[in-house]
């Protein structure tokens, strides 16, 4: 039985580590050992802290699972470890759905109810949250992250380092290139170049209920 280290204690880590304390299938791979963060007091008590990302040195028994949300910090742990020989695991939640035909790279996260279908091909230490759609022989690459019920249609490719807000969707055969960002409910119909920002917002008002008294 590996070794599980999560690395990150912040909100993303709270969640894996829910999933993972139910998952019967899991627990018989690997044992939780504990949670790397830069901060010496991390938030959570749920595990022991093993230290900083920087120190720590891989063991035989060990493997990583990057449970950060910015895709720039999931890019420096990641570089990190991996220049250590670390190994990282990846972690497909039971009611997930993912195609026989597609590739799943080390180090990936697919959260409850997404759907990852045929001949997707999904790159090293990608994020997909929860109910989030990966169409047919789309690409997803390095380092991304999809937030809850981002659609990536078919064909369609998402470069590295890209975050894809919550119901963000890219059109079929459409490109985000690398390190993009994508705002929630927004959507990409055309073809973004490196470093773009995809944004629909409008005004956003708030404004007094009268008829509340």
């Amino acid at each position: 039985m590996k070794n599980l280290i999560l690395v990150g204690a912040g909100g993303f880590f709270l969640e894996l580590y829910d999933y993972l304390q139910v998952d019967a299938q899991a627990l018989q791979q690997v044992h939780l050992k504990g949670v790397l963060d830069d901060a010496a007091h991390c938030a959570q008590q749920l595990l022991p802290h093993l230290g900083a990302v920087a120190d720590y040195e891989p063991q035989a028994d060990d493997v990583f699972l990057i449970t950060i949300g910015n895709v720039l910090h999931r890019k420096r742990c990641y570089d990190l470890l991996k220049q250590k020989g670390a190994v990282f695991y990846t972690y497909v939640h039971p009611t997930a759905i993912v195609a026989r035909s597609a590739e799943l790279a080390e180090g990936c996260i697919v959260a409850p109810y997404s759907v990852i279908n045929a001949k997707a091909s999904v790159a090293a230490n990608v994020a997909v949250n929860v109910h989030c759609s990966i169409g047919h022989e789309a690409v997803i690459g390095f380092c991304s992250v999809l937030s809850p019920f981002a659609a990536v249609n078919g064909n369609a490719k998402v470069g590295e380092l890209c975050f894809l807000g919550t119901r963000s969707t890219i059109f079929p055969g459409k490109s985000l290139a690398d390190k993009g960002i994508v705002d929630s409910h927004s959507y990409v119909k055309s073809d973004a170049p490196e470093k773009s920002i995809v944004s629909l917002r409008g005004e956003y008002l708030v404004v007094h209920n009268r008829l509340m008294r």
